[in-house]
């Protein structure tokens, strides 16, 4: 695919391919400069980066924001002379209630370390309550409310609520805390609504590695190879979920947002007309009778009453495997403390220095293995072909997606 620029009168959509970090970088960059005109004027604006880190699957699953886009994205605005950037995020409230550092398994909080950069858990942020629908009047972040400039930076995995996640969805994280339970009281129409309270100055998209199937949270991995960069949130989706073979019939927060006037119809005859199909992903299932009864607004009563059975890990297990869930925590950390790399069975390939967020070459893989050098991401651990990299510590908290994951991700 050669780089894509899509413009309607709603906004610009513009997507280049991108595997490497080199290739992030690249693209990036090109993001960047076509878009330098909406960044701030001011160098000492307040900039806040809000990615995808909705739970602690490593983002090689296509669940949360690589490390490499955040990486890519902070380095080139502080190339630009921008100094006062925040990494922020709210994760789902299966996450907040465990009190899961998610900044801290997912090694965002080490990246911004190493980049100088700060990071708030928009869970723990004041916030002001809005009215949405449904009866929900959810809190919003504060932070978000007052910073000078946002920057969405969702991945692309499909949803069995909503049909796709991405810059649309990705907004649900800045509801504080258990108050993002609220947008599920109508949550296709509040995906929508919430924008037209608060919405993305600029929207930057981690097509790297999507989920397809039971997205959000028990999906598959599948290699997209893509960076997107967009004017406009509800555009953004409107053009990736064409370029994934996704049904927008499929997708109701886009009707919303045609409804609303967010959306064209001349945006959807447009999309249909000049942008082609990239690769297609396999949409979500229909949800379980279940899934669907334990999200009923009118039984949350009886699932806090029954948390502490449900909590139980025999008991979370059972009602992954009826579908009623799709994620299962771990309250341990792992205990990783670094990485090892045999080079003398070491094969051909570059994978591991290819997925290196912090651009180690090939032959420090596995040797340079502390701060600042090495950020402990274990991306190189999972995208080796050749199992020659090795772990000291223990895997704790991510051996279940290791299981089901660390085959797949390196065969991507």
């Amino acid at each position: 695919m050669m780089p894509l620029e899509f413009n309607t009168e709603s906004g610009t959509v513009v997507a280049a391919e991108a595997w490497t970090m080199a290739e992030i970088d690249v693209a990036m960059e090109g993001i960047l400069t076509r878009f330098s005109g909406r960044l701030p004027l001011d160098f000492q604006a307040h900039i806040v980066l809000k990615p995808n880190l909705n739970n602690d699957l490593v983002a090689l699953t296509g669940n949360s924001t690589d490390l490499r886009v955040m990486a890519a994205l902070i380095e080139g605005l502080q190339r630009r002379g921008f100094e006062r950037i925040t990494i922020a995020d709210g994760s789902n409230v299966g996450v907040e209630r465990r009190d899961i550092d998610t900044f801290k398994r997912l090694r965002v909080s080490a990246l911004a370390e190493r980049l100088g950069v700060d990071t708030v858990n928009l869970n723990k942020d004041p916030g002001r309550r809005v009215k949405l629908h449904g009866g929900a009047e959810p809190r919003i972040s504060k932070l978000v409310e007052e910073c000078d400039f946002l920057i969405s930076v969702p991945t692309i995995k499909t949803h069995v609520e909503a049909g796709l996640s991405c810059a649309m969805k990705n907004w649900v994280g800045i509801v504080v805390g258990q108050d993002k339970r609220q947008m599920h009281l109508a949550i296709n129409r509040n995906i929508q609504a919430i924008h037209e309270h608060v919405a993305p100055d600029l929207v930057v998209v981690d097509g790297i590695i999507g989920m397809e199937g039971n997205g959000p949270g028990d999906g598959d991995p599948v290699r997209l190879g893509l960076l997107l960069g967009a004017s406009s949130a509800p555009l953004c989706d409107l053009v990736v979920a064409k370029m994934m073979g996704l049904e927008i019939d499929r997708i109701p927060y886009l009707g919303h947002a045609l409804e609303r006037g967010m959306l064209t119809p001349a945006d959807v005859t447009a999309v249909d007309g000049e942008i082609q199909c990239h690769r297609s992903i396999e949409p979500a299932p229909e949800r379980g009778r279940l899934a669907v009864l334990s999200e009923d607004p009118r039984l949350a009563w009886l699932k806090r009453a029954a948390r502490p059975l449900t909590d139980k890990p025999g008991v979370a297990k059972a009602a992954y495997r009826l579908g009623v869930i799709q994620d299962v925590y771990s309250p341990v950390d792992d205990g990783v403390q670094g990485v090892k790399r045999t080079r003398s069975d070491c094969g051909t390939c570059s994978a591991c220095a290819d997925a290196c967020p912090t651009r180690l070459p090939l032959e420090r893989i596995g040797v340079d293995t502390q701060p600042p050098d090495c950020i402990g991401c274990l991306y190189c651990w999972w995208v080796c072909p050749d199992d020659v990299i090795t772990l000291d510590g223990p895997l704790e908290a991510m051996v279940r997606q290791a299981d089901r994951y660390k085959a797949v991700i390196s065969g991507l």
